[in-house]
């Protein structure tokens, strides 16, 4: 007869933090008190670990391997294993697993269905509750997580109004969702007094239906605009040339103006310069005059970019 993992004839098939590794080895270092005791390994054997330093108690019955670095992953799968096979990864964490730009989380949040009454047992991690259809969960990279429109639903609640927009336009960018999806999320799911409802539609009301903004400076960009008001402007204006057809970040079409944002981060490779050298040419020859915003432009001295916008408007 074949040897378990656990005691058998007072012998053990392996020692106790072997089997421990094991265990935790695919939730980067952490693991449940109730998968240890399946494994043989009783309570009081877990105690005189955590006495010693091998092991640490992170969250109830939820324990760390002192020996594998602390990590944002490690704390998030901590949070799931101690909230059941119900759990995802929400908000922010949710956000990390989407590579949403510019959004971290500081602590785990997670997310539970109603019936679920589950409260965060400590400071160190966030829990929220919802409708598990709306909260559209799936699976990325083995993590259970909310979909995209309802991550950025929770989103739109935590976060201030321009890092929201960033969060959201680099979702479109990468073709995560659409406004025309988060439209429909609204009907299906945007009930009155929801957290994050109404910023939303406020973004979306204000957002190009088709062209997303390609970089976080476009997006500072149009609310500098905006915020000035702003508004008279054409998104991702077409103009051809030479059998090619540039889209350009802003077009004031009654001035004959292109404003286009010119970050650091598109021009960096020597093709990149040369097609946007080329590109900077092209509004001369429909008699458009041109003004690049840099980030330096837009961050520090948006009063002076203003300035010389207008003054080119009216040139």
């Amino acid at each position: 007869m074949a040897l378990s993992t656990r005691e058998e004839y007072g012998v053990r098939k392996e020692p106790i933090v072997t089997t421990l590794s094991r265990v935790s080895a695919d939730s980067f270092g952490v693991f449940r008190a109730q998968r240890a005791t399946a494994e043989g390994i009783t309570r009081n054997q877990l105690a005189r670990l955590a006495d010693q330093g091998v092991i640490e108690r992170v969250l109830p019955m939820t324990y760390r391997m002192a020996a594998v670095a602390p990590s944002a992953q490690q704390r998030l799968h901590a949070a799931l294993l101690w909230a059941g096979d119900a759990a995802a990864a929400a908000g922010r964490s949710a956000a990390e697993i989407y590579r949403l730009e510019g959004v971290r989380a500081e602590v785990p949040e997670i997310a539970l269905p109603y019936k679920v009454r589950a409260r965060a047992p400590t400071d160190t991690l966030i829990v929220y509750h919802g409708d598990p259809v709306a909260l559209m969960i799936r699976t990325m990279n083995a993590v259970r997580v909310t979909g995209v429109e309802a991550t950025l639903m929770r989103l739109a609640y935590v976060l201030d109004e321009e890092s929201f927009e960033v969060a959201c336009e680099d979702a479109r960018r990468r073709r995560l969702t659409s406004v025309a999806a988060l439209r429909a999320y609204l009907r299906r799911f945007g009930r009155r007094g929801r957290p994050g409802v109404a910023s939303m539609r406020r973004l979306l009301d204000q957002l190009d239906p088709v062209y997303a903004a390609r970089s976080t400076l476009e997006v500072k960009m149009r609310r500098l605009l905006v915020g000035h008001g702003i508004e008279d402007f054409v998104r991702e204006f077409p103009l051809e040339w030479n059998g090619r057809t540039y889209l350009f970040d802003f077009a004031f079409e009654r001035e004959r103006t292109i404003l286009e944002t010119n970050g650091r981060r598109w021009h960096d490779d020597a093709a990149d310069y040369e097609g946007n050298n080329d590109k900077g040419s092209v509004p001369g020859h429909h008699g458009y005059r041109i003004v690049f915003a840099t980030w330096d432009k837009v961050t520090r001295r948006p009063a002076e970019l203003l300035r010389e916008l207008a003054a080119t408007m009216s040139a």
